[in-house]
């Protein structure tokens, strides 16, 4: 009884001082919490600071200080497009801000066009922006059939990437450079062309080959191609400006060309017009002569 006495006596001075000790470390959280806000806003207030004033200082000290304006574009291109053109097309101007210019999105901009193959561009500080563009070389058009514009013409380079001209905002017309009157490859579907892309057609590939082959052949320095007609399987025939009609393997070229060379070289000491050769036979060439 004495005992029970004493814990009721007790408990009440145990609950009021639990109570005190839990207000306690309650009021020290929050003053915790709040002291770690304070230094948080500070930090974070203190960083925005020191951001503006870096960003003030970069912008006039570099991105508006006229020492780093472009006071030249330099230009190195020996294809058909014009260093204004090529300015143009790269959209920047002089009295851009160098250190600005963004060169990827210089180099997207001029690599969008078909006619380009490479492009590099670099600062050249102060105050120059250097751009080397690489032109694709045509080495043959390709005439297609469409339906709304009758026969299409594209040009392709070695490497079997289809391009077209450009047309420019005044009408002027760009064409893609040769270097010399290039043949026309016939028998060409639709579906072999996507613009700006290179072909799938192993028979155009087979065409652009003949071409490479015969441009290291005696054959090529004896005649000038003007067509290739593509439309027969596993055979090119070839028409050239003299008139002469070839008709081609696909396979074996520089055997072919050989033998085309030995024709060539033999009618021309004879001062006769070759009309129709017949390259497709192992043996026994048809050969047939205008006179």
């Amino acid at each position: 009884m004495i005992k029970l006495g004493n814990r009721r006596k007790k408990r009440p001075e145990y609950l009021l001082d639990v109570k005190v000790q839990t207000r306690g470390r309650a009021l020290a959280r929050l003053r915790a919490t709040v002291t770690i806000l304070v230094v948080l806003g500070m930090l974070v207030l203190t960083g925005y600071g020191i951001y503006r004033l870096l960003k003030v200082t970069t912008d006039r000290l570099v991105y508006n200080n006229p020492r780093f304006a472009i006071h030249q574009i330099v230009v190195d291109n020996d294809g058909v497009l014009t260093p204004e053109r090529v300015v143009q097309f790269a959209g920047v101007a002089v009295g851009q801000n160098l250190l600005s210019v963004d060169l990827d999105q210089v180099r997207k901009n001029l690599e969008m066009l078909p006619l380009v193959r490479g492009v590099e561009v670099r600062r050249m500080l102060p105050d120059r922006l250097f751009i080397r563009v690489e032109e694709r070389t045509a080495v043959a058009r390709l005439r297609v059939p469409t339906r709304e514009l009758g026969d299409a013409v594209f040009y392709i380079d070695r490497s079997g990437f289809v391009m077209k001209p450009i047309t420019l905002a005044d009408g002027t017309v760009v064409q893609p450079q040769t270097p010399r009157p290039v043949p026309m490859l016939a028998g060409v579907s639709l579906a072999d062309v996507r613009l700006g892309r290179q072909v799938e057609s192993e028979q155009i590939y087979r065409a652009l080959e003949l071409l490479d082959k015969l441009d290291q052949a005696v054959a090529g320095s004896l005649l000038e191609v003007e067509q290739i007609d593509l439309s027969k399987p596993r055979q090119l025939v070839m028409t050239t400006r003299q008139h002469t009609t070839i008709k081609l393997d696909v396979e074996e070229f520089p055997q072919q060309l050989r033998r085309l060379g030995v024709i060539l070289r033999w009618a021309q000491q004879r001062q006769k017009a070759v009309q129709m050769v017949d390259l497709t036979v192992n043996r026994g060439v048809p050969v047939t002569f205008v006179n």
